[in-house]
This record gives structure tokens, C-alpha cells and sequence, in this order.
């Protein structure tokens, strides 16, 4: 059994107890049984609700909480009481507990009036304002945005004014600023991460199963990146901005949401160090470490596993905490003292990386010509860019060095024939695309209706050249140890007539085609 503690009429503290199973719905003492329960108004992305039988199942219409409640990625929009409304946030949980809402774990935004519980407290806001919960691993708190409330804490009642918060395990009210409102925006759908660069070891583990991270994957709620010795991993964001996974890291992705007013990010880093790289304008972002959380709307920043922040550019705001926030060219140490900046071998590696990273990218194609015996290719960008072509369905890495990068041979021949071939260049989430349209031609040119004649020292042969694959072949007659050449148009019916001087009357003579591919053909002539 756990303790509950509930505010009773006139503020006067009750005490509670709490099955571990969900409680069937009873009266709040002080309270009139007729207030209606919690309801699921509107549900947006993954809402589900748990059955009398514990299966969770997908929610979308109005429907009274019996149980319990939890959202994955997106909000759920319940009626509390019979004015109030509580928004739930993306990886949050509540159950029904004596009638009311009961705030398990995650993130909660209210209107009053409401009676609530958070954590096992009892919240009640009597009149209109507004006010959010926040319970993750390191930070249990209740802050007011407008309104006052009471909360029964540590065995007596509380009250907490607009622009003040209270911490869950301490009891301290301390003073509140929004610096985080993730609920003003309106949930659009799934936002998106990916991994955009990776160096050395780095594995992914998503939907239970391990493997090594690539450049292009996708990181779904819940995928879990490690990097080893030496090694990082850069994830980019809907919008903008980028997380760089210092060696020896463990990150979770928790949620990320699309807005109305950017995107809300919210991550887990468990261990390690993560360099952040917040674009101003897109929306918030939250990353919880075991010791400290920090939410941001824009700026550039570093926290590690243990509590350390430094903050770049812009401020850092750290909810719940005595620092209240850190600001530019400052640092929050492990222990919780805010002290002026001081680079170390970690942080210079993440400034000369971002030095990197802002190159612009580049992408040039050099190709042996429009027509091809077997598709060769070489293209330059920056040393570090990742190179592909992609040519009838298959995409093949080019191999590359110092910026230089050749595809000498695809391992399976194309078939004769005309083909498009794209060739990318991606970097930290920038990419390059260039297309060429190429002929594979292994066919000799033809040469048909063939007249030589030789009258004295003039030699004039005449005939029609056709090619599959080239609209000009050349043509080349030696004489002697006399090489002559021209070019014949094959598009315009590829005849010719030529004239070309003769040494003596009966000197050898022969003809030869060449396509563009290279592909040729001989003949003598009389």
C-alpha cells in the first residue's frame, strides 16, 4: 500500500492510502460525489488506455478513464472535474484514482478549477489559472503560470502563487519562469530525427534489436544510440539543429513531436556527453540526464551525464532547479555551482567539429563520356562527404580519397541501353544531387553501301555509318604512314563522301569507326 495524501475541505490534510492496483472511483473527502471523473476528450498521435483486463489499446474517441492513460508520441485532452481541462504531453502517464486524475509520469498541463493528484499529492486549483506538472526521473515538480493552488505535501497544506514552483520531494517554493511550453503549440504529428554522421563504433538499438548505426536511419521513440571509444554519432532534427553523441555515450530518443510552432523534442541521455546545436525558432527542446534536465528554445550547449552544463550561446533554462537557468559563457558544475566558462579537450573537439560541419558541400561529376562500354565514373566533394550513385534501381557507394571519388566498374554489367544516373553527396544533413543521362553501347558502328574508287593520286571512298548508341562515330583512313580522320553525323543518315590524297596510285589503304564508347570496327580497302 502507498500513502496518499489529499486536501480535504478548508485545506485541512487527509491521509490516503493507495492500492497498487487502479482504485475503483470514490469520493475525494471534502468533495462532492457528484463531480464528474476524468474524460478523453480528443486524442492526437499515439493516445491508448488501459482495459480491466491491462491490455492497452488505442483511444481516439470521448471515452471516461476507468484505468489508466498513457500517450506515446502526442496529446490527450481530458475533462477534469466539471471546467477544468488537463492536456497530457508525449511520454506521459496518468491513472483514475479516487475519481480524479492521478499524474503518474511525464509532462501535464492544467486549467483550472481542477483537484488533481500528482506523484501522490493532492493538488486542487479552486478557481481559473493554469498550472504544470512535470515528473521525469530527476525533476518532480508543480509550477503556476496564472492562478494559485493549494497541495497537500509532507503532511500539511501548501499554497503556490502565479510565478512560483514547488518542488515534490523537498516541499521548496521557489520562483518560476516559462522557459518551456511545450502545450502552447498544437500537436501536427511525428517529428523526425536521423542519424546524419558517424565516426568509429556506434550502435543502434531500436525496436529491441541491435545494430550498427548508418548515415540516413531513422530514430523512431524509444531507439537508443552508443558510441564506443573514439567515436560519435550527429542526429539531426525536424527544422534544424543537431545533438553530437560524444564517445563513450548513451542517448534515448523519448519523443519528438511536429507543432504548429516548430518542434518539440524531448531526449534522455544516460550516460556520456552530448554536444547541442539548438536553431532559435523551431520549437523546444528537452534533454534529461540522471542528474540534471535542461530545456531549451535555441542556443548552443553541452551537458553530460553527471550535470555539467555549459552554455555557448543563448541560455539554458534547468526546470525545477535551484540555478534556475545557465547563461551564455557560463557553466552549472556537477555539484550544482554556476561558474564562468571554461573550454576543455571535449568541448574544442565539438567547436572544430561544428567549424567542420558549416562547409559548404560540393559536387562535381566527371564523366568519360555520354556514351559507355561499361558505366566509370569520378566525382569530387569534401573529403569526409558520403558519395552515391544510383543507376536502374541499384545505389553503389563511390570509394574515395582526399575529396576524389571513382566508380571503376559497377559489379554487375547494365544491359545495353540508355540510363539516368544520380549521383549524391550528403554531409551533416546536406545533400547534393546531380543527374547524367548515359548510353551503354558495346556495338560497333556499321558501315554499308561502301565505294572506293582511286583515280591517279586520289583515293574517294563514300558509304552511310549508323551506330546504336552515338550520334557522331569517327571515321580514320590510313595511307601510307599517312593517318587522316573525320567526323560522320549519324543522326542526319550518316553518309559520306571523302576524298583523300594517295602517295602512289596502288598504295595500301584502310578504314576505320570509332564510337563515342570506343567500340570500333575495320575494313580494308581495294
Amino acid at each position: 500500500m502507498a500513502l496518499y495524501s489529499c486536501l480535504g475541505a478548508g485545506g485541512q490534510v487527509v491521509a490516503q492510502t493507495s492500492p497498487l492496483s487502479p482504485a475503483p472511483a470514490q469520493a475525494v473527502p471534502g468533495q462532492a460525489a457528484s463531480v464528474p471523473p476524468p474524460v478523453l476528450q480528443a486524442a492526437q498521435g499515439r493516445v491508448e488506455i488501459q482495459g480491466p483486463d491491462g491490455t492497452w489499446r488505442v483511444q481516439t474517441a470521448p471515452t471516461e478513464i476507468t484505468t489508466r492513460l498513457r500517450v506515446g508520441t502526442g496529446r490527450a485532452v481530458l475533462q477534469e472535474g466539471r471546467l477544468g481541462q488537463l492536456i497530457v504531453g508525449s511520454a506521459s502517464e496518468l491513472r483514475r484514482y479516487l475519481g480524479e486524475a492521478d499524474l503518474l509520469s511525464g509532462q501535464f498541463f492544467l486549467r483550472g478549477p481542477v483537484a488533481v493528484h500528482v506523484a501522490g499529492n493532492h493538488v486542487v486549483m479552486d478557481g481559473a489559472g493554469q498550472l504544470r506538472a512535470d515528473l521525469s526521473a530527476n525533476e518532480k515538480r508543480v509550477a503556476v503560470i496564472a492562478g494559485r493552488l493549494r497541495i497537500a505535501l509532507k503532511g500539511r497544506s501548501i499554497e503556490v502563487r502565479a510565478g512560483q514552483q514547488i518542488a515534490l520531494g523537498s516541499g521548496r517554493v521557489s520562483a518560476f519562469r516559462e522557459a518551456d511550453p511545450w502545450y502552447a503549440a498544437q500537436f501536427t504529428g511525428l517529428g523526425a530525427a536521423g542519424v546524419e554522421a558517424t565516426r568509429g563504433p556506434v550502435t543502434l538499438l531500436q525496436r529491441g534489436f541491435p545494430r550498427v548505426a548508418v548515415i540516413g536511419d531513422d530514430l523512431q521513440p524509444g531507439a537508443a544510440l552508443n558510441t564506443g571509444a573514439a567515436a560519435w554519432a550527429e542526429i539531426g532534427f525536424t527544422g534544424g539543429g543537431y545533438l553530437r553523441l560524444n564517445e563513450q555515450s548513451a542517448l534515448s530518443v523519448v519523443s519528438i513531436e511536429r507543432t504548429s510552432a516548430g518542434r518539440e523534442v524531448l531526449l534522455k541521455l544516460d550516460r556520456g556527453t552530448a554536444w547541442n546545436v539548438v536553431e532559435k525558432g523551431q520549437g523546444g527542446y528537452r534533454i534529461d540526464t540522471p542528474m540534471v534536465s535542461t530545456a531549451v528554445r535555441g542556443t548552443v550547449f553541452r551537458v553530460d551525464a553527471n550535470g555539467l552544463v555549459k552554455v555557448f550561446d543563448g541560455q539554458v533554462a534547468l526546470p525545477g532547479q535551484t540555478a534556475g537557468a545557465v547563461s551564455q559563457d557560463q557553466q552549472l558544475n556537477p555539484g550544482g555551482q554556476l561558474a564562468p566558462l571554461q573550454l576543455d579537450a571535449v568541448d574544442r573537439f565539438n567547436i572544430a567539429q561544428d567549424a567542420a560541419r558549416a562547409q559548404a558541400l560540393t559536387l562535381s561529376l566527371d564523366l568519360p563520356g555520354r556514351s559507355l562500354q561499361e558505366l566509370a565514373l569520378s566525382a569530387r566533394s569534401l573529403p569526409d562527404a558520403r558519395v552515391t550513385l544510383t543507376v536502374a534501381g541499384q545505389t553503389v557507394p563511390l570509394s574515395g580519397k582526399n575529396g576524389l571519388f571513382r566508380l571503376e566498374r559497377l559489379k554487375d554489367s547494365l544491359p545495353e541501353g540508355q540510363y539516368t544516373v544520380t549521383v549524391r553527396a550528403q554531409r551533416y544533413g546536406q545533400m547534393l544531387t546531380q543527374k547524367q543521362t548515359i548510353t551503354v553501347d558495346r556495338t560497333p558502328p556499321r558501315l554499308s553501301g561502301l565505294v572506293v574508287t582511286r583515280v591517279g593520286r586520289i583515293l574517294t571512298l563514300s558509304g552511310v555509318v549508323t551506330d546504336a548508341g552515338d550520334p557522331r562515330v569517327g571515321l580514320g583512313v590510313t595511307v601510307g604512314s599517312q593517318t587522316y580522320s573525320r567526323t560522320v553525323e549519324t543522326q542526319d543518315g550518316g553518309s559520306f563522301v571523302w576524298s583523300l590524297p594517295l602517295p602512289t596510285p596502288d598504295a595500301s589503304a584502310s578504314l576505320t569507326l570509332r564510337d563515342g564508347a570506343g567500340n570500333q570496327s575495320h575494313a580494308r580497302l581495294p
